[in-house]
């Protein structure tokens, strides 16, 4: 059953260092016409679409359009969903971008969770990782959407900086902490193949810290965030009072969802599919009728395995040997191994890591898509 939609809005004021999503910077007309496509998208899968219980608009920046353009977003959403009905309803913002305005904005079509790219509050890091933003703008932005009730407001952050310190970190976490949210993303800065990081890496300009840095660092926020009363729910995520990202759950328990804009990905019974990651190929495929999604293979098991596993408390493996009639342990016997050597746990059923794992789990993702 289809009760997830993802919105993506590809368009930045500038590029980050460290991203590699699906995003440009575009001029007014583009953004005008990539919107128009959408909105026809939007129109033409709206029976399937009618009844979702998340929406999620992300991007790239989906706070980079004016109001008066996401007001037609947000109109044409509404037209075809009752977003009252919506569980949970998110936007991704930057803080700078936020005023009364668009949080008033968010308020009139019934947005209830906003999740907010902070990454770190320190000038330096916040220079070179191409953040435009100050601490004032992040309080300032927490402050206009609790003014109009919106108190569901997730902070996304980075570690693992080049050049950060212990003592940055730190004062990052002291900072977040301080804002008293109920939902925090801590991420580590990962080299990513197409980001503008991993060039200056490749020509020699900056030095990725080695992975006992990256662990010490990652122990850190999970202490700091835990002793808190954040609930570690995901590798990366933290929440308090279950305000745990019911959208994004969606994906780790590998239920169907669906994609729209421009290299969006969907999951609807078992195929998987993606729009083309071309803005202009995506307004011309909408506007000329003409094919502009591309299914792809989907490999159940090991999405499943590999999705489920990034939850704390892990998978169920009686249920997975029943669904796919396999021994999971046989299929994949590196997983065993890991068992043994400590770094995964098998109680109840559940297969999950234990925290020595966390600190390999791509070690543990590579294993299961190898078999």
């Amino acid at each position: 059953m289809l009760t997830s939609l993802y919105i993506h809005i590809p368009f930045c004021k500038h590029i980050c260092t460290y991203c590699d999503f699906h995003k440009e910077v575009a001029t007014l007309e583009k953004k005008k016409a990539y919107l128009n496509a959408l909105i026809s998208e939007i129109i033409e899968v709206g029976d399937s679409i009618k009844n979702v219980k998340t929406i999620y608009i992300g991007g790239g920046t989906p706070s980079n359009y004016s109001i008066k353009d996401l007001e037609r977003l947000f109109k044409t959403l509404s037209s075809v969903i009752e977003t009252k009905s919506v569980i949970e309803y998110t936007i991704e913002v930057n803080p700078d971008d936020i005023t009364i305005e668009y949080a008033t904005l968010f308020k009139k079509y019934n947005i209830n969770r906003v999740s907010m790219g902070v990454q770190t509050i320190n000038p330096e890091n916040l220079t070179y990782l191409r953040r435009t933003h100050k601490k004032s703008d992040i309080t300032n932005a927490i402050k206009y959407l609790r003014s109009l009730g919106i108190t569901n407001i997730s902070i996304d952050m980075i570690f693992n900086i080049p050049n950060q310190t212990m003592k940055q970190l730190e004062e990052d976490i002291e900072f977040v902490l301080k804002q008293d949210i109920k939902h925090i993303s801590y991420y580590s800065l990962i080299l990513e193949e197409k980001s503008i990081l991993y060039q200056l890496v490749k020509q020699n300009k900056v030095t990725i810290k080695d992975q006992d840095v990256e662990a010490k660092m990652y122990l850190r926020v999970i202490d700091a965030l835990t002793k808190q009363g954040f609930n570690h729910y995901e590798i990366s995520n933290f929440s308090k009072d279950n305000h745990q990202s019911i959208h994004n759950i969606t994906y780790w328990t590998n239920k169907d969802y669906i994609g729209l804009g421009s290299g969006a990905h969907s999951l609807i019974g078992n195929k998987r599919f993606n729009n083309v990651s071309n803005v202009r190929r995506y307004i011309e495929g909408v506007s000329s009728n003409t094919p502009y999604k591309e299914e792809y293979e989907r490999f159940e098991i090991e999405d499943e395995v590999m999705m489920g596993l990034r939850l704390l408390e892990g998978i169920n493996i009686k249920q997975i040997n029943e669904k796919y009639n396999i021994d999971l342990l046989n299929k994949y016997p590196l997983l065993k191994q890991y068992l043994t050597d400590g770094y995964l746990e098998l109680i109840n059923n559940k297969l999950k890591f234990t925290t020595k794992g966390l600190l390999v789990g791509n070690v543990v993702f590579m294993a299961v898509m190898e078999g």
